[in-house]
């Protein structure tokens, strides 16, 4: 007898654990997008809030929101891409006729001398090469994956429905499944929200915010390849130690060198002034002050992420690492037993 009860513990151990392994098989392909659409759905929450203060009926205001959305993301894609494929292809043909080796030279006369600038040039063109090269290859990919691509978008646009729109009903039915202590439940959650924020708008949006601010700039002064210029100001933008400064600072230079020093001091005044400022600006309005992010936690996260997830891991690899180190500090005080319930 207790030899049966105990097989048939063990049978159904084996048949839930292979369950939930062909769940997670099953669910590989689209995991990333389904966290998407529900980061998508936590910043958006309150945009759906301000809509169905008019529309009252939950589905038609979140399918509106799902309009906006799909608008917001495939309108500038579907008109950008073709265009910055070009200014990355001329950019690319560009920097290749241009002599690094003289102007290695001209500005460090006594480290580089005719050979070395020869031979440095020709590596950092190979560089430049190969860099310009994968950029290109990527969007090769976009587009020969685009039907997969399609499907992703579709996963992500259906669990940003459901979790807004049930949003209230996800959150409790979340709680419940919670194996946390409801004495640190509430901190937890806290801990988890404030984290988000700093990753999703402290990180994330104000980058956006800022990259776009300096491609008006661009825009304004007539800079060429600003589309390209305005991408790269993004995500430098986005990953901490960089920052968009990275993009205005060395086209303030070129603009100066190149004979137009009004737009040249223009740009720097504005990238100084505005751009790099308006970060200090959003934080005080987007985030409290227990929603600091470490900076070293938010840089190896978007590396990590970057390496694993690709330009998803800009958002998620902080997210994740810093999720971790949650965990990981409620054991170094020694409150691990404490966060789960009895």
């Amino acid at each position: 007898m207790i030899e049966k009860k105990s097989l048939t513990r063990w049978m159904t151990i084996i048949v839930i654990a292979a369950l939930f392994l062909l769940t997670l098989v099953m669910l590989k392909s689209i995991i990333i997008s389904i966290i998407l659409g529900l980061i998508l759905a936590y910043v958006l929450f309150p945009v759906f809030k301000v809509i169905n203060k008019y529309i009252k009926e939950k589905n038609t205001a979140t399918f509106i929101l799902i309009i906006l959305l799909t608008l917001i993301i495939a309108v500038p894609i579907w008109f950008m891409t073709p265009i910055l494929v070009k200014q990355i292809f001329d950019t690319y043909l560009y920097v290749q006729q241009i002599d690094f080796g003289s102007i290695f030279q001209q500005v460090f006369p006594n480290l580089f001398s005719a050979d070395v600038a020869k031979a440095f040039s020709a590596n950092f063109n190979n560089i430049v090469s190969k860099m310009f090269a994968s950029l290109l290859n990527q969007f090769e990919s976009f587009i020969v994956d685009l039907p997969q691509i399609l499907l992703q978008f579709i996963v992500v646009l259906f669990t940003f429905y459901f979790a807004t729109r049930d949003a209230d009903k996800f959150r409790e039915y979340a709680l419940n499944l919670s194996p946390f202590a409801l004495s640190t439940e509430k901190k937890f959650l806290e801990e988890f929200r404030n984290i988000t924020n700093a990753v999703v708008y402290g990180q994330f949006l104000i980058g956006i915010v800022q990259g776009l601010l300096l491609g008006i700039g661009l825009y304004v002064l007539g800079v060429d390849k600003v589309l390209l210029l305005t991408a790269v100001a993004i995500v430098c933008s986005i990953i901490p130690y960089i920052g968009a400064w990275a993009v205005w600072l060395p086209v303030s230079v070129y603009l100066i060198t190149s004979g137009n020093v009004t737009d040249g001091v223009i740009l720097f005044l504005y990238g100084t002034l505005i751009v790099s400022t308006v970060d200090n600006i959003m934080r005080i309005y987007l985030l409290s002050k227990n929603s600091s992010l470490p900076t070293i936690v938010g840089l190896v996260g978007i590396i990590g992420g970057l390496t694993t997830f690709g330009i998803v891991g800009l958002l998620l690899g902080p997210l994740i690492l810093a999720y971790s180190i949650i965990i990981i500090e409620f054991y170094r005080q020694g409150k691990l037993d404490e966060l789960f319930k009895e």
